[in-house]
């Protein structure tokens, strides 16, 4: 697997085939897709990235954490790689900045984007789970992020996160944990948490519906950080959207669940080509 730097990001790239971009969630890694990259690098060409201030990206402390800083971060890279037609995957904090992506290349170069996946996304207003709203108390959330242990921490969020804890495994809270050592990953967290909803998140809510390129949803119907109305709502706003809803699933199905997810994005990959907007009407499906 090769690694680079563009935009300040750290890159993955594996595998051969039409290409697939996957964001990982707040507070995690492009770690968070390991379980299932191998399965679906035989058929495409997967570009890992990690999100500025998370993983082995750059954390520099200008504050620019915002949704808009992170899609910036996004296009740079799909520019410099010379994207087009491809897939993209965004997961949590990882999917609001993938549609964000999306509008913008909307607007900017319709048709570039091929299709478009999101996992428990973040798309509305709606209640911050109990360890964003502390990170966000100013003081506060620096202290708790330099005083507890950061396994512990990373461990309790997952917990979360997570529908069956006893899935968790230790090196996802190794990973999650290593940026947390240094200073620069901390206040990174930090800023991302304050900056994580844009105060146009009503305006650009009003504008889902010109995404015209195909859209697979997928929930953890146990997902106790983004709501399944939510979700749903989502399902309703995008023309081509279809949405998957995983039982007994949490927060983070790639990890929870990597075999019906991956199954999912295979089939959902796999699909031929269709017109700009002639394309499938939402659904509902359990797995």
């Amino acid at each position: 697997m090769g690694t680079r730097i563009i935009a300040g990001l750290h890159v993955q790239i594996c595998g051969h085939g039409p290409p697939v971009l996957l964001i990982h969630g707040f507070g995690a890694s492009g770690f968070t897709w390991s379980k299932i990259i191998s399965r679906l690098s035989g058929d495409h060409r997967i570009i890992v990235l990690d999100l500025k201030g998370f993983g082995r990206s750059r954390k520099p402390r200008d504050g620019h954490y915002s949704l808009r800083d992170q899609a910036a971060a996004v296009i740079a890279v799909i520019d410099a790689l010379g994207l087009d037609g491809f897939a993209m995957v965004g997961h949590s904090l990882g999917g609001g900045v993938a549609l964000l992506t999306a509008l913008l290349l909307e607007q900017q170069a319709p048709g570039r984007l091929g299709r478009l996946a999101l996992l428990d996304t973040i798309a509305y207003r709606q209640p911050l789970p109990y360890f964003i709203k502390l990170l966000r108390v100013p003081v506060f959330g620096e202290l708790i992020t330099f005083l507890l242990p950061k396994k512990w921490m990373v461990r309790r969020v997952l917990g979360f996160a997570y529908f069956d804890r006893a899935k968790i495994e230790y090196a996802f809270v190794k990973e999650y944990a290593r940026p947390l050592l240094c200073g620069a990953g901390r206040a990174a967290l930090v800023a991302a948490a304050r900056a994580l909803i844009p105060p146009d998140v009503d305006e650009l809510a009003s504008r889902y519906s010109t995404i015209a390129v195909p859209v697979q949803l997928l929930a953890g119907c146990e997902d106790r950080i983004v709501p399944l109305a939510a979700i749903r709502r989502l399902a309703g706003a995008i023309p081509s959207a279809r949405l998957c809803i995983l039982d007994c699933c949490g927060h983070v199905p790639q990890e929870e669940q990597p075999d019906a997810t991956v199954s999912i994005l295979h089939e959902f990959l796999a699909e031929p080509a269709v017109g700009h907007r002639g394309v499938k009407p939402a659904s509902d499906t359990s797995s």
